[in-house]
This record gives C-alpha cells, sequence and structure tokens, in this order.
C-alpha cells in the first residue's frame, strides 16, 4: 500500500476542476504526482490489520463520532452508511459534519428510498440548517436539473453564489476520523493509527463538484444566458470563499468558462497562477508532515504527529484553503 499523501494533496483539486474543462484554464503546475512512484508505507501491514479490528469494534458503534466512522467505512453499503449517519445525525442534531454526510449520502438512488432519506428531505433540512453555506443550494441546483426544474435551478445556483461561504466539511471529517484513531485502544504504534486516519480521510468521497459540473457544463445549456452570469457569479464566490482548494479550482475554472470578455479570462488566469502558488507551498509542508510518520526514528515521528495534529485541527478549524494562508502568512503553526 502507498503512502498517503497529507491530507488530500492536489490529486482531487486537480480532476475536479479539470472535468470542467472544455477549452478553458490550463492545468500547468496542478499535475498531481504520479501514485504508482510512492513508496510503500512502512505501516501498510499494520493498517490492514488495523482495518479488519476497527470494523470489529465498530459492529457496535456507542456514540455519534463513532456511528460517523462506521458509515464512512462502509463505503459499499449504502443502506448501512445510511443507518449510521442518521444514528450520528440524531445523536449530535446540531454538528454540521453529520447534517451534510447524510444528506450527500441520501443523494444515491436507492428502489426503495431508504427509511431515513424519505422520512425528510435531507438535503433540504441541511440547507435550512447551515445557511450560509453554499454547497447544500449547488446541490438542491443540480436535483432541480435532473428533476427539469430549469428556473429552480438557476435559482439555487444565484443564491449559491451569494453565500459567503463553501463547505463539505471533508476537513471536520479528516479531524473525527484523526480522534477516532488516536483515542481507540488499538494496539499499534500512534503513526500507524495516524496513518490509517490518514488513508481513511483520503477516500472520504467530495460529491458536489459532480454537480456544478452538471449545471454549468451541461452543453445543453450553453445558449443560457441567464445561467452563464449565474455560474460565473459561483466561480467567483468559490474562487474567493471556497473552504478547499477543490472549491476554489473549481471556482477559476467557473470563472474562466463563463468570462464575458478577454480581462474577465485573464483575471480567472491569475487567480488561478496565485491559487496555485500558495498550494504548493502548503504540499510541500504536508508532504514533510506525511514523510516523517514514516520515520525509522520514533522522536521524529512524535515531533511530526504533533504537527500533524496541529495542522488538521487548524483545518477542521480555518478550512483547508485558510489553514494554509495562516502558515503562509508565518504562523508558527496552522
Amino acid at each position: 500500500m502507498q503512502r498517503v499523501a497529507m491530507l488530500r494533496g492536489a490529486a482531487l483539486a486537480v480532476v475536479a476542476a479539470g472535468a470542467l474543462l472544455v477549452s478553458g484554464v490550463d492545468a500547468q503546475g496542478t499535475e498531481a504526482r504520479d501514485p504508482g512512484a510512492a513508496a510503500p508505507s512502512r505501516w501498510a501491514a499494520d493498517f490492514d490489520r488495523m482495518d479488519e479490528d476497527v470494523r470489529l469494534r465498530l459492529l457496535t458503534p456507542s456514540d455519534p463520532r463513532a456511528n460517523w466512522v462506521r458509515a464512512a467505512l462502509d463505503k459499499t453499503d449504502i443502506v448501512s452508511q445510511v443507518s449510521h449517519f442518521a444514528a450520528a445525525r440524531v445523536a449530535a442534531p446540531q454538528e454540521k459534519l453529520y447534517q451534510a454526510s447524510l444528506a450527500m449520502a441520501c443523494l444515491q438512488p436507492t428502489i426503495p428510498v431508504l427509511a431515513e432519506c424519505d422520512a425528510v428531505d435531507r438535503l433540504a433540512d441541511w440547507a435550512r440548517r447551515d445557511e450560509d453555506n453554499g454547497v447544500p443550494s449547488i446541490l438542491l441546483a443540480d436535483r432541480a436539473r435532473r428533476r427539469g426544474e430549469r428556473d429552480k435551478m438557476i435559482a439555487d445556483i444565484d443564491e449559491a453564489a451569494g453565500k459567503p461561504r463553501f463547505d463539505e466539511y471533508w476537513s471536520d471529517g479528516a479531524l473525527a476520523l484523526w480522534e477516532y484513531f488516536r483515542e481507540a485502544r488499538l494496539d499499534y504504534d500512534p503513526a500507524a493509527r495516524a496513518y490509517a486516519a490518514l488513508q481513511y480521510a483520503s477516500e472520504l468521497p467530495v460529491t458536489w463538484p459532480t454537480a456544478v459540473q452538471g449545471v454549468c457544463a451541461n452543453p445543453r445549456e450553453a445558449a443560457n444566458e441567464q445561467l452563464r452570469a449565474a455560474c460565473a457569479r459561483l466561480g467567483d464566490a468559490l474562487a474567493r470563499h471556497a473552504a478547499s482548494w477543490t472549491g476554489r479550482l473549481i471556482g477559476v475554472t467557473l470563472m474562466y468558462r463563463n468570462a464575458s470578455d478577454p480581462q474577465g479570462r485573464v483575471r480567472a488566469e491569475a487567480s488561478r497562477s496565485a491559487t496555485n502558488r500558495l498550494r504548493a507551498r502548503c504540499d510541500d509542508a504536508r508532504r514533510v508532515r506525511a514523510d516523517g510518520i514514516e520515520s525509522a526514528d520514533a522522536a521524529q515521528r512524535a515531533r511530526e504527529l504533533a504537527a500533524s495534529d496541529g495542522w488538521i485541527r487548524a483545518q477542521a478549524r480555518y478550512g483547508e484553503v485558510a489553514a494554509c494562508e495562516r502558515l503562509a502568512g508565518g504562523a508558527t503553526r496552522p
């Protein structure tokens, strides 16, 4: 098993933004490293054993976080996943991570519709409870598109463009996994447990970029000027306010695709370059943390685990991009 970039590195942002490109933003400087070149992790064998141990422990999760972790690991069992996301959501109804996770899981079609998804419109519920977050509105717009409700689709994109932040709570999920494995009474080196948390975090799904693609890169809507303008506004908002690198790069791509003049494309290119420069600085710092966890020196591993803990907590508190900006601005810890 290969080492895990901490946390996602560039790959997800590149793939998500690249999926929106037709003739738009150059991908120079955004390529992910060849995953085939990654060295095997010293903790790979421990991870395989730990995966079995944790799944046995999580057969009867005892608290909201454990229910959420169980659901996050149940990637191929939508019935179990929704059941445990719902259990976490009911036990801690104000937790945004649990609201978002259940809403996004319920977007997966099932026959019949699962009871936990049928009882409440989970996506609309998330949007109501997280009203300053634009991500639920993007997902609502894509649902309207699939239902043929064009006016509502445009209205939802317009609403999303006016939101002050965009957060899918991926960083909160990474922290939940990190804390679960740090605190679990598992007979493995702390670095092995950290590696497992990062491995599972790297596999957490981020579904809303597909929704953006469906709405704002739909060839059937290419002549819809009202939608083009709404998507341009959404791109500008994402490029400035998205919590994640994925969101920032998708925003830049939307700005470029929907620019009304050459100057707009120049601004999009400048925003892309600035985003990539900052992200590259933080990717280098993350690789140092990941390499340190692999060290044969226990003291070095301990130092890098402490630094990683600070980084992951900062990402959950401030967002992936803002945590990086703090580091680039001279903070000794994110």
